[in-house]
């Protein structure tokens, strides 16, 4: 068969395929209330997230939250997973660039001082950026996951959740690690990614006077200790 019929057949049989299902109603409002939940959570923490008060966030009848989730421990996990998927599929942009900058560099280049930190500036530019605007523009997410970390010591059932959230987030962290500790990136990137994360979460209530000094300092010191630079 000629090429052109192969890709005119292929083109019809595109067409024809259903398109995607719509979600339903139903799909719909329990998402609504789990974002609902979300902020809920952000701002009134574990005891002053209630049906009532997720219900009035997401202006919708209280019979509908208590119909959809007639355990509110339930709804907050659930609302903690969601949050948690939202966070993971941004994939953290100061690594992916991170990659980038590192990887175009020849690895005999990397063995020089002025070379390394030179390299060491630019990731730590990048880093405060990236931890100044998720601050910045993910502060409820931020709250959220924080409260899940520290929810995990009275709530064992969260403990996969985390695990997972916890695996997925450390991964690009390794990766980068690896170029400067081929013996042991695995600490190296829980560290950086502690510090990192306890800075955003520091920073969370100064919105307005964000101390962007001490993250600059902090990130540079850190990724110069990963580097192995004095």
């Amino acid at each position: 068969m000629p090429v052109e019929d192969i890709n005119t057949q292929k083109l019809a049989e595109l067409n024809n395929k259903s398109p995607i299902k719509p979600r339903s109603k139903g799909e719909v409002t329990r998402e609504k209330i789990l974002i609902a939940a979300i902020e809920v959570l952000a701002l009134n923490g574990i005891k002053g997230t209630t049906h009532r008060a997720i219900a009035s966030n997401a202006d919708l009848q209280l019979s509908l939250t208590t119909y959809y989730f007639k355990d509110i421990q339930e709804l907050i996990h659930q609302a903690f997973r969601l949050n948690s998927e939202r966070i993971l599929s941004r994939t953290d942009t100061f690594l992916k660039a991170a990659f980038i900058v590192v990887i175009d560099i020849e690895k005999n280049e990397l063995r020089k001082t002025i070379v390394k930190e030179k390299l060491c500036l630019q990731l730590s530019e990048m880093a405060s950026e990236h931890l100044i605007d998720n601050i910045k523009h993910q502060a409820i997410s931020l709250a959220v996951e924080q409260l899940m970390l520290t929810e995990i010591q009275v709530t064992p059932e969260l403990c996969v959740l985390v695990k997972e959230h916890e695996s997925v987030k450390l991964l690009p962290y390794e990766q980068l690690c690896q170029f400067f500790n081929k013996v042991n990136p695995e600490l190296d990137a829980k560290i950086m990614y502690t510090v990192f994360s306890q800075l955003q979460y520091g920073q969370l209530t100064k919105q307005i006077n964000i101390d962007s000094e001490l993250i600059e300092q902090t990130t540079r010191r850190i990724i110069a200790w990963i580097m192995s630079i004095k």
